[in-house]
């Protein structure tokens, strides 16, 4: 098995899952103009993360997982009961809010119980798409052995993108219902009153999901520039879906490979964080699309 195959080839993987289970979510928070819940949510579900944790006694992934979910839910009502009760802008209830259940997050994850928890604040903010590698088993061989070789990060990425994906396809109609007229929706029944929080809950299981691979200050790049990437040359949902998720993943093998070969591309001394030069890419790919748009919009029919 080769280095590629054996290296470079799951984190890719791992990256290109992230993008899908975060980029498929993000892509409704963008319509309904929610982009920084999904950063909020990315913050505030630490501290559930943790919990999950310390309340299990071990690593169990439903418990952290609903940890996680139950965080970022009470982290976005209680910004809309402080921005109810204070009168603040949105985005300055949900600066307030997750910027606290962070800090709390990072508090438990020093303390002396909770540094048993497989995390660590440089994988927490930063990722660790460079430890994500396979490790056959020993006697296996081929296809069947890297299969089993991958690591955990892999395959939970791989159901949270699967959720992600079924999500979407199940209420793509009552999702636009409410990402274009909400009122209207809830009004008629066209979207449940659930649905917001199911809506939630799914993307905190994505943002947890994604941690280890892309760290939560970088998980938001894939949660929002697919979309606005796309959103210049896509007359549709689903093909502003489509568009995005395509660029994301291009954008995404091309980030890691930069990073991984920085020493030979750039002159480093050593390779780069690979998550950090993807968010890099993503982020400078959304002027460039607005940009290479303005200027075909001004060519000659």
């Amino acid at each position: 098995m080769n280095a590629f195959v054996a290296i470079d080839l799951p984190a890719m993987l791992a990256a290109l899952l992230a993008l899908v289970a975060c980029g498929t979510l993000g892509n409704w928070l963008v319509l309904r103009k929610e982009t920084m819940t999904g950063d909020a949510i990315a913050h505030a579900v630490l501290p559930g993360l943790v919990a999950g944790y310390l309340i299990a006694g071990t690593h169990s992934a439903p418990a952290m997982f609903a940890g996680a979910a139950a965080a970022g839910v009470a982290a976005i009502l209680l910004a809309g009961w402080v921005r109810r009760r204070t009168r603040l802008e949105p985005g300055a209830a949900l600066g307030t809010v997750f910027t606290a259940f962070f800090a709390i997050g990072v508090t438990l994850l020093e303390t002396g119980g909770a540094r048993q928890v497989d995390l660590d604040p440089g994988c927490v903010l930063f990722g660790a798409l460079e430890t994500v590698f396979v490790v056959p088993p020993e006697g296996s061989h081929g296809l069947e052995g890297w299969l089993r070789g991958l690591p955990r990060e892999v395959w939970t990425l791989a159901a949270a993108a699967a959720v992600a994906v079924a999500f979407h396809a199940a209420f793509a109609k009552e999702l636009a219902l409410l990402a274009f007229d909400r009122e209207h929706a809830r009004t008629t029944g066209g979207a449940p009153r659930w649905l917001e929080g199911a809506m939630l809950c799914v993307t905190s299981m994505a943002i947890v999901a994604s941690f280890e691979a892309v760290g939560s200050i970088l998980v938001i790049a894939l949660i929002a520039c697919p979309s606005l990437i796309a959103a210049p040359h896509a007359r549709g949902i689903g093909a502003r879906l489509g568009i995005g998720l395509a660029t994301g993943a291009l954008l995404a093998a091309a980030g890691y490979l930069l990073a991984a070969h920085a020493p030979s591309v750039f002159g480093t001394a050593h390779a780069l964080n690979a998550a950090g030069m993807i968010a890099t890419l993503l982020a400078a790919a959304v002027p460039c699309s607005f940009g290479v748009r303005a200027l075909l919009s001004r060519r000659p029919a």
